[in-house]
Parts: C-alpha cells; structure tokens; sequence
C-alpha cells in the first residue's frame, strides 16, 4: 500500500511484535561490521553465532519493561552568527527490564560465581562492555537489526512482591568503540523487509 492523499500510509506504523536482545563479553579481536546485518542478510545467526559463542540472550523481558531508546546530550553549542548549532556529543541508550534470572543477567549485575557456586558481590552493576544485538520485529514483518557494544549503566531490581516478577530494569550505553565500524558509529542498524527477513523468522524469538 501506497501514501493516500493526504500522505499517510499505515503499513509505515511501527507495531511491534517481539523482540530480542542477546549479548556477549567484550572482545577486542572481534570486528563488529555492517556486513554482518545487512538487509541482504536473510538470518544473521549464521554470521552473529560466532562472534557471540561465549554470550546468551536476555531472554524474557517484562511488559510494561519493553526496549526503550534513549537520548542524553549537553546543550548545543550556539554561535555568534544567528542560524548554526553544533549539537553536543550524545550518549545514546537502551532501556529494558529482564524478566529472567539466568547466568547472563547474573553476570551483568553481581559477576561470576566461584567454583562453589558463591557470588562475592562488591557492585550489582560490572565495569565491563558487552558485544550486543538486538532485533525488533514489527507486525508487518518488517526486522530492525542493531550492532554495537553496550555497557550497562544501570540496574534497577524490582521489588519483590510475593506472585508477581521481579524483573531488573537495565540500562545500557552503546559506545563508540574501535570494533564497531572502525570506531565511527555507536551502533550499526538495518531494516529489513517482510520479504527478505522470511528466512529469519526462526530467530525472532526471545530464545536463548
């Protein structure tokens, strides 16, 4: 369907489906590339496998805790001359609460177990970065990729009312990082269309 007189199109509305965030520990031998997402690309698993073999995936997220993007930035700088602004450096971010307690939430809030078992916590966030991919599918089979490495600046547990989840809403900060298209962009992104992402729609899931 195409615009209608007055410029709307409804197949263009973001409604979305599910999605899917999955990350890996930092490693600077990896390259993060747009190849590796491209919409040419029927199912990134193949190539993202790899590159995320020691990672998982968050798994569930709550409802009212869905992926949420964010900007932060200082003012624009103005200049003498009327008319030009020089935006400020931004940090940009993702928001979600996981819904699960596995190792991999575990490891992004109070690290590793020893070989007992124990955890030692010092913090309930880690001072490391994380390989990340995310992936949004709205209703129209449309997919939206994204590549990057995170690091997790925040992490909110819930409180833990008897019968209901308590999730821990994160939020992390994707950076600039030489890995990520040679250090140019926070984040690599695509959409891929109904058509070409119809081979994927085996990976769309929260799955770990």
């Amino acid at each position: 369907m195409t615009a209608d007189a007055a410029g709307n199109d409804i197949t263009q509305v973001r409604v979305v489906t599910t999605s899917k965030i999955r990350l890996a520990p930092y490693d600077a031998t990896k390259k993060l590339t747009a190849a590796l997402i491209a919409p040419t690309v029927a199912d990134p698993a193949t190539g993202l496998d790899t590159i995320f073999a020691k990672g998982g995936f968050v798994g569930l997220i709550t409802k009212d805790g869905a992926p949420q993007d964010g900007r932060d930035a200082d003012d624009a700088t103005e200049f003498h001359q009327p008319g030009y602004l020089l935006n400020a450096d931004p940090k940009l971010t993702l928001q979600f609460t996981a819904a699960e307690d596995n190792d991999l939430t575990r490891e992004m809030t109070i690290g590793t177990a020893d070989s007992a078992g124990v955890y030692h916590v010092t913090d309930t966030i880690q001072d490391t970065k994380w390989l990340a991919y995310q992936e949004t599918v709205y209703k129209d089979g449309r997919h939206r990729r994204r590549l990057g490495v995170v690091q997790i600046t925040g992490a909110e547990p819930d409180k833990e009312d008897r019968g209901s989840v308590a999730g821990i809403a994160f939020t992390a900060e994707w950076l600039k990082d030489p890995i990520v298209d040679d250090g140019n962009s926070r984040y690599l992104e695509s959409y891929v269309s109904a058509s070409s992402s119809t081979s994927a729609g085996s990976s769309t899931g929260t799955g770990k």
